[in-house]
């Protein structure tokens, strides 16, 4: 008696639209087999798309046939030719796979006889006219979509912040989730100002109850939607391009922009290199011997490390990496700024001050003015009450206006206060630094200790066993009255600030 395995396909779809139900094709597929005398070994239920023979319970079927050639069936039966695929070149491939194992495939309700070359046409139209469907109801569901996202409609699972909803036309639409969306606000206005890394913003908010992975939460702080705008992707001839959506905004397009700005600032790639607290002057030493520059590194004594300069140009030359760094120190330690130069200084910030924190300043100032023009203006109203001219109404409405109008001003104010704070902050600290380098020098980490030593020398310190010599630039020569031989510079740089 022959075999076969009856393999039982349908999408949820395709049950849903056409009534491919399962059991009706098990009854059609059991009632061929009676008819026919065909045993039934096995009987295969598939609940997924035949655009690929990439399926769950195909691949599990397929790989039984190929392990095992024991109870191998006579035939593999479905009811038509869209249950086994919807991909004509795929089709092909595995028919062949299958008649090399004996195992012939056969359409019940669309039966071909393959021996037959002429039937290879038949089958070539039931597997084209599938997957032309397929492909049609896949590019009517793009078109679809991409109609709907040039209208500002959110088709796809609503972000972190929003929910799906149905209109009573059916069409799909997102508004605001309590208390995500809520969330969302105080993050974004919370990396505007830039106070905070986004490492520590996304933990404070986790801990106060917030639900989202890492990895969502860098999507969502990039995400558009949320200030109110659709992507739309590219799409045939067009390029991916921003409309405004039909949803509630979040926030505003301004805090979306300085967020950006903000991640864009601390993405910038930063230059590691390794460096040892030990030794901050490696491959700034020029060696004595054959004028290359020194490296360093550590040697290990009795009882502890020792950490040394030493050439590796093959001249042997080496010298203790302590005794070196203190007599850097003590140069360091005779820099003292002239009063000259500390004005100057102090110029260029004021200069820096003015082009990154003038603008709060000036808000300062417009918001003192808007708060007197709100004061003379609540004034001008009693007057008016106490002669008549208006009544207790009209009186409070604008008393009522006015406190509004101010509430709003303070917050605005409290803003410039703190980046004028701040600006004047930035400004001593600086001006401290540059009039205590050796200090500076002693507090900062060896890559900055680098920066220092680059700053004031031309990245060339001579040294051996006896001598000892930094070689200056120019510019610090002048600033801190070493060696100058043009007595000119400062009366040239003064000239340059007047102008």
């Amino acid at each position: 008696m022959q075999t076969a395995t009856l393999y039982i396909r349908v999408s949820t779809d395709e049950q849903a639209q056409k009534g491919y139900s399962q059991q009706s094709q098990r009854e059609r597929l059991e009632k061929f087999c009676f008819v026919n005398k065909i045993q039934i070994l096995q009987i295969v239920y598939e609940d997924h798309s035949a655009k690929t023979f990439n399926r769950p319970e195909w691949s599990k079927l397929f790989l039984g046939l190929n392990r095992s050639r024991v109870n191998r069936p006579d035939f593999i039966l479905f009811s038509r030719w869209d249950r086994f695929s919807r991909n004509a070149a795929d089709a092909y491939s595995m028919i062949e796979r299958l008649k090399k194992m004996s195992i012939e495939t056969r359409a019940i309700d669309q039966p071909l006889n393959l021996a037959i070359p002429e039937n290879k046409i038949m089958l070539a139209i039931y597997l084209a006219t599938s997957e032309v469907e397929n492909d049609r109801r896949s590019l009517n569901v793009r078109q679809g979509m991409h109609k709907a996202k040039q209208e500002g409609r959110y088709m796809c699972h609503a972000p972190i912040g929003y929910i799906n909803i149905t209109l009573i036309d059916g069409k799909k639409f997102i508004i605001p989730k309590e208390p995500e969306a809520t969330f969302i606000k105080d993050i974004f206005i919370e990396l505007a100002k830039g106070y905070h890394s986004t490492r520590f913003i996304y933990n404070e908010a986790i801990e106060n109850g917030f639900k989202c992975s890492l990895n969502n939460f860098w999507l969502m702080i990039r995400n558009p939607i949320y200030y109110g705008k659709i992507v739309v992707p590219a799409y045939e001839q067009e390029n991916r391009y921003l409309v405004n959506g039909l949803h509630e905004k979040l926030i505003s397009e301004d805090v979306f922009k300085q967020v950006q700005q903000v991640l864009n600032n601390n993405a910038k790639p930063q230059r590691r290199t390794k460096t040892n607290n030990q030794l901050p002057l490696r491959g700034l030493l020029t060696c004595p011997l054959c004028f290359k520059i020194l490296t360093g590194s550590a040697s290990k004594g009795r009882n502890a490390y020792y950490h040394y300069y030493h050439c590796m140009n093959g001249c042997k030359f080496r010298i203790r990496a302590d005794s070196i760094n203190e007599l850097v120190l003590k140069e360091l330690l005779q820099l003292i700024p002239e009063e000259f130069y500390l004005s100057l200084f102090h110029v260029v910030l004021q200069r820096v001050y003015n082009k990154h924190f003038g603008e709060a300043s000036n808000t300062q100032s417009q918001i003192f003015k808007s708060i007197e023009r709100t004061f003379e203006r609540l004034n001008k109203a009693k007057e008016l009450l106490l002669s008549g001219e208006i009544d207790n109404d009209d009186y409070l409405a604008i008393k009522t206006d006015c406190e509004y109008k101010i509430n709003c001003i303070g917050t605005s104010l409290n803003n410039a206060a703190f980046m004028i704070s701040k600006a004047e902050k930035i400004m001593t600290d600086a001006t401290h630094k540059f009039s205590n380098i050796s200090l500076t020098y002693q507090q900062f980490e060896t890559t900055y200790k680098r920066k220092i030593i680059e700053i004031l020398t031309d990245k060339r310190i001579l040294c051996d066993d006896k001598n000892f010599h930094i070689l200056f630039t120019d510019a610090a020569k002048f600033i801190f009255n070493l060696d100058c031989e043009n007595g000119s510079i400062p009366k040239l740089v003064e000239e340059v600030i007047k102008i």
